[in-house]
C-alpha cells in the first residue's frame, strides 16, 4: 500500500519533533521518534488493521506506539491501496 500524509499530519509531526529538540536541547529523542514512526508506517502498510482501534468520531484507525507516548490516526482506502495519515499526536494530548 502507498502512504500519503495529510498536511495537518505533517505539521503535527514536525511540531512534535521541534518541541522535543528544543525541550531536550538535542535532536536525539526526535530522531528516535522519527525512527519509530517509520517502523510503524512500515507495519501499517503490511497489515493496516493489526492492533488498530477504529475511532468512529474521526472515522479513522488509531495506533498507539513508542512506549504508548504517541498516536497515529489513519484511514485505509482499500480500492486505491492507499493509507492516509491524518493525525500525529502525543498521547498526553486530548484525544480526537
Amino acid at each position: 500500500m502507498k502512504v500519503f500524509w495529510t498536511e495537518e499530519a505533517k505539521i503535527e509531526l514536525k511540531q512534535t519533533l521541534m518541541y522535543w529538540t528544543i525541550h531536550n536541547m538535542s535532536d536525539s529523542y526526535s530522531k528516535k521518534i522519527d525512527v519509530e514512526t517509520a517502523k510503524l508506517i512500515e507495519e501499517i502498510t503490511e497489515s493496516p488493521y493489526f492492533l488498530a482501534n477504529y475511532v468512529e468520531t474521526v472515522e479513522a484507525y488509531k495506533r498507539v506506539f513508542f512506549k504508548s507516548r504517541f498516536v497515529l490516526y489513519y484511514q485505509v482506502d482499500e480500492e486505491n491501496k492507499t493509507i492516509y495519515i491524518i493525525h500525529f499526536r502525543s498521547s498526553s494530548q486530548k484525544p480526537l
